[in-house]
């Protein structure tokens, strides 16, 4: 496989990995993240592409990167993506059936977008083989726009991921977290804590079964904190990663902490929006459980969380610190793939 450059394009940073998917290990060559500037980047959409062709070039030159073979990885509320099930048939009728029923599912007009699809599984009903069947419908317009900074910061675009499509494919490879195999028999919630929204993943029978977006982030903790303690949202930044204790055992005293407080009534807000999901996919199919959380992204670096949110919702939670198939180079040193989950399943690509 080659060497590919995978630029994840986050609500407040682009990271980036460089290095190649082989035999079932990725091999990371390079990694780096730049903050991107307020204004040029909301919800998968480029507001001001020169800004962000300037981020990407500075990125990939600061980072002394050869590679041109490039892959990026969004989210956004504007990508449709949907579960349905359709009759077995070769690809050329799915390709028609697929597009068919989107269309009937979703006020969306199919020649507007860029619908992919993939097989995920098979069932019978009523004696018919029928396939399971996910898929993702992308604006062209905003796909057009990913083609062309990549094209115009000198790179060669190979793909267009989403997040949920490259998380599923990091985790369904055997990954072992923090060197313990994931368990396919139970049903992990992945969770991505970024700073304009959080991403839920469900992985069940070691597929992902479930995604939703919620337009909440990091943001609003850093804008209570900057009214509550009179400072600009950067210093509440600094002051929240420096700070910030959420671990219970550390406030049962009555005493209160005004910006701790602050922290936790968001992160309750979290967790009173994320237990909403996980109920909804409880309640879409006998059977269905959440046994596990993991936690990725900007926010899970919050001293304490995973163990405010163990003992909020009574699930296990682990931050995602360390995974059996990233394979690093003796180049890079303090590489934690919490923040770089979306961009190394990006690097993977089948042929």
């Amino acid at each position: 496989m080659q060497n590919l450059i995978c630029l994840d394009f986050g609500s407040q940073n682009i990271h980036m990995v460089c290095g190649r998917y082989n035999k079932g290990n990725i091999e990371v060559r390079n990694a780096a993240s730049m903050r991107i500037p307020d204004g040029v980047f909301k919800d998968g959409k480029i507001d001001d592409f020169t800004k962000m062709k300037d981020c990407v070039r500075a990125i990939i030159s600061e980072n002394r990167i050869k590679e041109k073979n490039a892959v990026a990885t969004i989210q956004s509320t504007s990508i449709i993506t949907r579960d349905i099930v359709l009759p077995a048939a070769d690809r050329q009728k799915l390709d028609g059936m697929v597009k068919y029923e989107i269309e009937q599912y979703l006020p969306i007009v199919a020649t507007e977008y860029v619908i992919e699809y993939s097989v995920i599984g098979e069932t019978v009903e009523g004696g018919v083989k029928k396939y399971k069947v996910q898929v993702a419908a992308m604006p062209k317009n905003m796909v057009e726009n990913f083609l062309n900074l990549l094209k115009e910061s000198g790179l060669k675009p190979t793909a267009l991921d989403i997040h949920s499509n490259a998380v599923s494919k990091l985790f369904t490879q055997n990954t072992a977290i923090n060197v313990a195999n994931l368990d396919s028999k139970q049903t992990s919630a992945l969770i991505d804590l970024g700073y304009r929204s959080i991403n839920i993943h469900i992985l069940a029978n070691g597929k992902l079964a479930f995604s939703r977006i919620i337009n909440l982030g990091a943001r609003e903790i850093d804008y209570e904190i900057s009214v509550a303690c009179n400072m600009t949202l950067e210093e509440a930044e600094e002051k929240k990663i420096r700070d910030a204790e959420l671990d219970p055992k550390g406030y049962m005293e009555i005493i209160s902490d005004p910006f701790n407080d602050v922290i936790r009534a968001q992160v309750d807000t979290w967790l009173s929006e994320i237990q909403k999901i996980f109920q909804y996919y409880i309640s879409r199919m006998t059977g269905n459980t959440i046994d596990r959380i993991y936690l990725f992204g900007g926010s899970s670096q919050l001293k304490g969380l995973k163990k405010y949110i163990e003992l909020s919702l009574n699930l296990r939670t682990d931050t995602i610190d360390s995974l059996n198939i990233v394979k690093l180079g003796r180049n890079i040193k303090d590489f934690n793939p919490r923040t770089y989950i979306n961009a190394l399943g990006g690097l993977i690509r089948y042929e």
